[in-house]
């Protein structure tokens, strides 16, 4: 296996700790070669609770990564999310002076420059700025601008902040489990990596990950990220609505929500359902029509959130792709039909695409954000070659992908 071309994901969820490594072939082709996963401790809604256990979770994933690519894992890029994420738009330009002034790369990192100095240091660590776009000489719209021709040139950017107390306990965290993070992620862009379609985003879409602690929410129009937000509700508020109303243990209310789940109780079948209440030798039987409508209760209430996000930022008439919806609450069934009643818009589970291999394992919208962090990091090194470690058995890339971002902290 060369090392030359490795990147590896480290997802860290409410539910589970998932591990990639991904190679990048000669043609730009992503193939996964290994995978590890573990159970998620220590962590809920994006927030560390509990250092010892989480770092336990990190390990093993590791451990188990590492042993099905027989190489030791040295550094990572990790995922960052949670309603302590913050996004904005923003914009800088540069007038040369002069009527043939070639674009170079330089000029773009001075743009982006003049966004991070604007930033609030103090409070916040820039996770991304996405370029949106570019206006040559006040007129011409640009996707990349370097080797054209202007006089001036503006740039526009998305930016993703997160709270600096929540991102330096999380790298503690990470780094504890003795790997370097070479870079962040945020989980919507990484989801968004993973499921859209480039002809979805020129549309305007949504993609909805709901996960076990959260719900992340990215919005791009007119082919870039446009707004981020994550709400503090997921797949776990689900389980512990059964577990409260059956008064069973969170252990049988996930067991019932997998095997007898769905989203819209009018849909659900007739059936009759055996459960053990906590501290009880004796079963009581619940109609899956009452566990149905205990689960549609608590979606239909996600959705309500996301529709009104939508509406009070102005996106809700601005969205012909519809929404996406993606993460391991996805697979409820019906789902999409209570997303389209309630939000009005057509919906579609997304699913990773643009891989190869382990798809036995991980071609479910669970690894959206895993897979999609390889294929953000892949799309923006192109051109760029991953350093290996000087030990021929790591896999170590914090060298190659320390974004600009990164590099911009040495600045302030």
């Amino acid at each position: 296996m060369s090392k030359d071309r490795m990147v590896v994901a480290l997802d860290i969820g409410t539910s589970k700790i998932t591990i990639l490594v991904g190679e990048i072939d000669d043609v730009g082709d992503l193939h996964i070669v290994a995978f590890g996963e573990s159970k998620s401790k220590g962590i809920e809604k994006g927030i560390i609770n509990k250092p010892s256990d989480a770092i336990r979770s990190i390990k093993e994933a590791i451990d188990m990564a590492e042993s099905t690519a027989g190489s030791k894992i040295t550094s990572v890029i990790a995922n960052v999310g949670g309603y302590h994420l913050e996004c904005r738009n923003d914009s800088e330009k540069t007038d040369f002076g002069m009527s043939q002034k070639t674009i170079t790369q330089h000029d773009i990192d001075d743009l982006i420059e003049k966004v991070a100095s604007k930033l609030p240091r103090e409070n916040y660590e820039i996770i991304h700025i996405i370029p949106k776009k570019y206006i040559l000489d006040e007129e011409d719209e640009i996707i990349d601008p370097v080797g054209l021709v202007g006089s001036k040139i503006e740039g526009k950017f998305h930016i993703i902040l997160d709270k600096i107390n929540a991102y330096t306990n999380l790298k503690k965290v990470i780094e504890s489990s003795g790997v370097r993070v070479a870079n962040f992620v945020a989980n919507p862009v990484a989801s968004a990596s993973a499921v859209l379609y480039p002809e979805e985003k020129d549309m305007g879409i949504v993609v909805l990950d709901i996960g076990a602690g959260t719900t992340d929410m990215a919005v791009y129009r007119e082919g870039s990220i446009d707004h981020i937000r994550s709400f503090p509700v997921g797949g776990n508020q689900v389980t512990m609505d059964i577990a409260h109303r059956f008064k069973v243990s969170k252990e049988e209310a996930e067991n019932l929500k997998i095997e007898y789940g769905g989203a819209i109780a009018d849909l659900s079948e007739n059936h009759v359902i055996e459960v053990f209440p906590r501290g009880s030798e004796e079963p009581i039987q619940i109609e899956q029509f009452e566990l149905v409508d205990t689960i549609e209760a608590r979606l239909s209430e996600i959705f309500e959130i996301v529709k009104n996000e939508l509406e009070e930022t102005g996106f809700i008439n601005k969205i012909n792709g519809g929404i996406v919806l993606t993460g391991g609450v996805s697979n409820t069934p019906d789902i999409k039909e209570l997303a389209e009643n309630i939000i009005g818009m057509d919906v579609r589970i997304g699913k990773p695409k643009d891989y190869k291999g382990f798809s036995d394992k991980i071609a479910f919208p669970q690894y959206a954000t895993a897979i999609g962090m390889l294929l953000f990091t892949k799309s923006n090194s192109q051109g760029h070659s991953l350093t290996p470690s000087e030990t021929s058995s790591e896999i170590d890339i914090f060298g190659m992908f320390k974004s600009f971002v990164e590099k911009l902290k040495n600045l302030f």
